[in-house]
Parts: structure tokens; C-alpha cells; sequence
């Protein structure tokens, strides 16, 4: 079990509240503003340190409140951690990890191994190459520990070489930032080409007996067209990059591409099966992840039946019985999605005015 309890204060909608979800799935019902995603919310900001719904953080405190805080313990690997994270509306973030302060985001991060689906997440597919960029670092960034500093160092070498190109820097400054560059994206293409080797395997096997997704291949491009080394690419475009003021070959531009008989999926695939592919994708990670790392990842569904009929779902559950995860789902009401949900692994949630309460007349559980 990976989240053993969730406290919130002054949190969205909720003044006080605690919650300890069950080790398997956790269905969360409620009326539409109830505080039923507010709940997802909060377990995504403790794992990202952001909203999924917001970009002004200050719209997670309650309207009457200076500041929120979300606090957890986590069990991951055998070890239970206390986290804890408080927001002002001056905007201070102020981290916890076990008692002390924590002074990186990613100390507390790569405890907590958190995908989200939203009806927003279509983006992975209609959306540019950083959502997915976005989808496949989370992985890797909990299975290979070594990732986080090279991205680090390369993000550093990017900005610098950025610099130099809007400065008109000599030569000499470029071979020093360009060579840095290089040897920092070379260190995190191969980590993202075993990452993603991993992550097609899985779902390959995941997608075996599905008649479409058994076609979608997932396809890797490192940032730069790899005919000519990445060396010759940043000498032959610098008078280009100059005059656009940013680096355009290299990891910041990497993708992954997902094809159906080499034709993009979402100019093949109905907006039905992207969501099934959707899913899929997700399930595959939160299994390389639980695998690899021997970490329990937490998947968060936000509205479930929203566009599925009981013939997804009952699609979707069957991929759902795979994973290795701790997974909350949010609905309206219980019925369309309890009918789905694993009867020994299954608990019941309601929220109503910001007071979530367990039911007991589902499964008849206490």
C-alpha cells in the first residue's frame, strides 16, 4: 500500500479532513463541486508540487484561509515516510519529509510515483511533443535514480548555450557550452531509449489480445535526426539558432511517437479507443515502475464515466486488473462504475460539502 493516509487543512473546499484509502481501489463519489477531484488534486500536488486544474496555486487555499496544508504517509519499499507540504497565498511553498525540512521538491517526489487521467489528458495525443516528453521522464525519473542530475546538468548547458546565442558569443565559448551540452544529452538519450524499450514491452503485452491497440507502436525520437551526430547538428544550425534565440535539436525536443501501422494514432484510432489507448499507455508505466523501481505508483482517475459506455468500461477494468497500483477514481454517482470495480479490493467514498465519509452499504464494508 502506497498512500496510507491523505490529511488536507484549509484545502480547496475542505477545512479539515482525513482520509486513509484502501490498498487497492478507492471509488470517490460525489455531486459535481463537492470536493470529490480536490481530493486527487492533493494527492498530485504532494507528488508534483502543482495543480492539474490551476496554475495560481492560490486557488487551492480556502477562500477564508492564509495558507493550506497537505501531509501523508507513505509507504514505499518497506520504509513509511510523513510528507507534508504548505502553500501561502503569498506563494511560499514550505516542504516536509520526515520531520524535517525538505529543500527539494524531488525528495518528496520520487516517493510518490502519480499518474493522472483527466478528460484532459487527451492532450498526450493532440497535444506537442512536451506532453509526452511530460509522460515518459515521469517514468524514467522513478525508475533510473541517475536521470534527475542529467537532466539537471543538460538543463544547464541549455540555458547557457541559449544565452550565448542571443549574446553572439565567440567560438571558443561555444566548443566549451556545446561540448557540455552534447556529453549531458547523449547521457539521457540512452536512459530514455532503454526507459522507453521498457515501457513498449509492457504494453505490448498489456495490448496482446486487443485487436487495434495490438497495432500501436510506440516510437522514440531522440530530439535530432540521429543521419549526423548531435556535435555537427549545433555547428551547422548555430547561425539558424541565433536568429530563433533557442537550441532546436537536442533531448528538450525529444518525442515519443505513437503510430498505428505507421500512421499517427489519433488519425486512425476513434476518440473511444484513444481512451482505451490512454489507459493502456498509463497501466504500462505504473507496472514498469512497480517492477523496476519496487515502487507502488498511485493512478488517479478523474471521472471515469464520463465518456465510457459499459463496454469500455468494462475494457477498461480489465486492463485496470493488471496493474500494480494504488488507484483512485472519482464519479458522479457509484453504480455505472461499482459494477466494474474488484469486490475484494474496493472502497466506497462520498464527499458532500467538503466532508468525505466512508459508505458502508457498498460491498458491506466498515
Amino acid at each position: 500500500m502506497s498512500l496510507q493516509l491523505l490529511s488536507v487543512t484549509d484545502f480547496r473546499n475542505f477545512a479539515s479532513q482525513q482520509f486513509q484509502p484502501a490498498a487497492g481501489f478507492n471509488l470517490i463519489c460525489g455531486a459535481n463541486g463537492s470536493g470529490k477531484t480536490s481530493l486527487l488534486e492533493a494527492i498530485y500536488f504532494l507528488a508534483h508540487g502543482r495543480s492539474f486544474r490551476t496554475a495560481r496555486l492560490q486557488r487551492m487555499i480556502r477562500f477564508d484561509a492564509e495558507l493550506s496544508v497537505v501531509h501523508a504517509k507513505i509507504m514505499q519499499s518497506g520504509q513509511l515516510n510523513v510528507v507534508g507540504m504548505q502553500r501561502s497565498k503569498q506563494g511560499e511553498l514550505t516542504l516536509r519529509l520526515n520531520g524535517e525540512t525538505a529543500k527539494r521538491l524531488a525528495d518528496i517526489a520520487h516517493l510518490l510515483p502519480v499518474q493522472l487521467i483527466t478528460p484532459d489528458s487527451f492532450r498526450i495525443f493532440f497535444g506537442g511533443p512536451k506532453e509526452r516528453r511530460h509522460f515518459f521522464d515521469m517514468g524514467l525519473f522513478h525508475v533510473e535514480p541517475s536521470f534527475y542530475q542529467h537532466w539537471q546538468l543538460f538543463s544547464k548547458a541549455n540555458k547557457q548555450r541559449n544565452a550565448l546565442l542571443k549574446q553572439g558569443a565567440s567560438a571558443e565559448q561555444f566548443r566549451y557550452w556545446d561540448n557540455f551540452f552534447c556529453q549531458s544529452a547523449e547521457a539521457i538519450t540512452l536512459l530514455r531509449e532503454s526507459y522507453l524499450q521498457q515501457l513498449s514491452d509492457e504494453f505490448q503485452q498489456l495490448v496482446a489480445s486487443h485487436v487495434l491497440l495490438s497495432h500501436v507502436q510506440l516510437q522514440f525520437y531522440p530530439g535530432w535526426n540521429q543521419q549526423h551526430s548531435l556535435a555537427e547538428l549545433l555547428l551547422q544550425n548555430r547561425a539558424t539558432d541565433a536568429k530563433m534565440g533557442f537550441t532546436q535539436a537536442g533531448p528538450q525536443k525529444a518525442d515519443l511517437r505513437i503510430k498505428v501501422e505507421q500512421q499517427p494514432a489519433e488519425e486512425v484510432l476513434s476518440r473511444g479507443q484513444l481512451k482505451m489507448l490512454l489507459f493502456a499507455l498509463k497501466i504500462a508505466q505504473s507496472n514498469v515502475i512497480g517492477a523496476v523501481a519496487s515502487k507502488q505508483p498511485i493512478l488517479l482517475i478523474d471521472d471515469l464515466a464520463s465518456e465510457l459506455d459499459a463496454d469500455s468500461m468494462q475494457q477498461v477494468f480489465q486492463l485496470l486488473k493488471t496493474i500494480n497500483s494504488q488507484v483512485f477514481v472519482t464519479a458522479i454517482e457509484p453504480e455505472p462504475v461499482l459494477q466494474f470495480m474488484p469486490q475484494d479490493s474496493t472502497a466506497v467514498f462520498h464527499v458532500e460539502h467538503g466532508t468525505l465519509t466512508l459508505r458502508t452499504d457498498d460491498y458491506g464494508r466498515t
